[in-house]
């Protein structure tokens, strides 16, 4: 109550701004007495009664205030409230309208002896009116009729009447502001199953996907006024389209990886029907290793939905990759993979699809050739509120691929991963957030010797162990060099300070460790790196730095103590 008075007061509100003159405070407090005796019947209290005075005389007595003294700079306000007893409700009734009926199983959550205040009355009608849209009629009345207020007895009797109207299916879906989008693509994207009832989430629903097709700047979806001749109920459909072509750049820089430099061009809607292809490329290592030694990749990436039906997508990826890293491998490859993507909610998906791999691995000076074919699976499950900075929800992606001989691969190569990733919000609107991270996986198929070395598992690096160099965290042999392992666990927790809207700090702790067993034994000690990040939030997703310190190196281990990443599209 003591709220809802004081945000009722223009005195309050613009107490730090004086009036020219008594008129004018005069004014104030007359509007204030109306706001403020409406504030407490909202708040439940029927029978209160305010008072305000001026230089301590009431605003209402007929001599009204005297001017103040020559020199006198303040005059004292006074906002005196008697609440009364808190007014409950005496009764709560649904009434039909004339010529309806209330729909059935349409029941109350307010019941006699709640308070009577008009926040939760009014509440109650929304809630009312919205379980009613739910059930299929789209055009119904939810009027709150005037309460009856007994102040002998403290109660206040409220009735709802009620008009449903019309039960009405979803009918024809016109949409408008297309140009270079496929109209069948639309219909058949938009298409309603038959005799599916009007229901508000399933507009709003529609609504989201198609802004989810990436291929229009604006979304409207609006209903017909009145049901067509088949009793259903017309949609209409309002679109704005994007832009086709898109690009974009990226930079990352770690005090062991050197610079590396990213580069993409894209189109939104290849064929008119919302494809989306992807030109990649990137280099890195700049800075680190020699012009020769340097790391690319050239990609490409084509994604087109509603593949063979709705909420089913064709992915294809092309790839060719160099990399160079003394400590580990060399590695030249073609790859490529082929794939359906299926939505079963809007939280859940699954990826069944083949990959294909030629690759020459150069390890210790010897050079090998591994050619991998075999089937992928996935699946993914995530809640958060967005996908570049969420800061709530969980994120959860478990994957295995299999290579055999048997499918003409060169080497069995199996393997299996799951990380999961959750969000708390802890403060404001995603002000201070709490971040954490799990991530296992392994792989199989021989003795580690006998697999590629780019399967075998390695953490260390920007996005796994940060302070840590790149894949130094790995199982050894006798002369202390890299082998990678079959098992991998790494962590991390993040508290996300955000201030200054665009600005954030993120102290975090890491940890990780590789084993050479194919399921875990930690026979190799568990790494942790401690570090500060600092976050520049944009459009796109933040800008990235971060400070990381191991914090139980090798004794010889050489390690990354700053880490930057930026990027931009547009």
């Amino acid at each position: 109550m003591a709220a809802a008075v004081e945000a009722s007061s223009t005195l309050i509100e613009l107490k730090a701004t004086p009036p020219d003159d008594l008129f004018g405070l005069q004014r104030r407090a007359d509007t204030d007495l109306a706001r403020i005796e409406k504030a407490l019947r909202s708040s439940g209290y029927y029978g209160g009664r305010v008072r305000i005075e001026i230089a301590g005389r009431d605003v209402t007595d007929s001599g009204g205030i005297d001017e103040p003294a020559p020199g006198e700079a303040v005059l004292p306000v006074a906002i005196r409230v008697e609440p009364g007893n808190l007014f409950k409700l005496g009764s709560v009734e649904l009434h039909p309208a004339a010529g309806s009926a209330v729909p059935e199983g349409l029941s109350l959550s307010l019941a006699p002896g709640d308070p009577a205040r008009a926040a939760d009355i009014l509440a109650e009608r929304e809630r009312l009116m919205n379980a009613i849209l739910d059930r299929g009629h789209p055009f119904a009345r939810v009027d709150l009729q005037p309460a009856l207020v007994d102040h002998a007895t403290g109660a206040v009797a409220v009735v709802f009447e009620i008009d449903p109207g019309p039960r009405a299916a979803m009918g024809a879906v016109t949409v408008r502001g297309l140009e270079k989008v496929n109209p069948d693509f639309m219909r058949n994207r938009t298409a309603f199953a038959p005799g599916q009832l009007y229901q508000p989430a399933a507009l709003a629903a529609l609504r989201e996907d198609l802004r989810s097709l990436d291929v229009f700047d604006s979304v409207k979806v609006t209903t017909g006024s009145e049901l067509d001749a088949n009793g259903q109920l017309p949609v209409d459909i309002e679109v704005t389209e994007r832009k086709r072509h898109f690009v974009g750049f990226g930079a990352n820089y770690s005090t062991n990886e050197g610079a590396g430099l990213k580069a993409y061009w894209g189109h939104r809607n290849l064929f008119g029907n919302a494809e989306r292809l992807r030109l990649e490329a990137e280099v890195g290592g700049l800075g680190e290793n020699d012009l020769i030694d340097t790391n690319y990749e050239v990609s490409a990436g084509f994604r087109k939905p509603d593949f063979l039906q709705r909420q089913q997508d064709l992915i294809m990826t092309l790839a060719l990759t160099e990399e160079n890293d003394e400590d580990t491998f060399d590695k030249q490859a073609a790859s490529g993979s082929i794939g359906v993507e299926r939505r079963l909610t809007e939280e859940i998906s699954v990826t069944a699809g083949l990959d294909v791999e030629g690759s020459r691995i150069t390890e210790n000076g010897e050079n090998q050739d591994f050619f991998l074919f075999g089937p992928r699976l996935s699946f993914k499950r995530d809640t958060t509120t967005d996908l570049l900075n969420p800061t709530s929800g969980t994120r959860l992606v478990v994957s295995g691929f299999a290579y055999p001989e048997f499918l003409g691969s060169s080497q069995d190569v199996v393997g299996t991963s799951a990380d999961i990733s959750g969000y708390l919000n802890l403060m404001g609107e995603g002000d201070l957030v709490l971040a954490g991270r799990v991530g296992i996986a392994n792989v199989f198929g021989g003795e580690t010797n006998d697999l590629p070395a780019d399967r075998r598992l390695y953490a260390g690096g920007g996005g796994s162990v940060r302070g840590y160099e790149f894949r130094s965290i790995s199982p050894r042999d006798d002369d202390d060099d890299l082998l990678g392992g079959r098992s991998l666990a790494t962590a991390s927790i993040e508290l996300r300070y955000r201030f200054l809207e665009d600005f954030g700090l993120v102290p975090f702790i890491d940890a990780g460790t590789v084993s050479d067993e194919v399921f875990f034994g930690f026979e190799e000690p568990v790494q942790f790196a401690a570090g500060l990040g600092f976050r520049y939030y944009t459009a796109i997703g933040p800008i990235r730095a971060d400070i990381a310190v191991p914090l139980n190196p090798r004794d010889d281990d050489d390690f990354a103590a700053f880490y930057i990443s930026i990027g931009q599209a547009f």
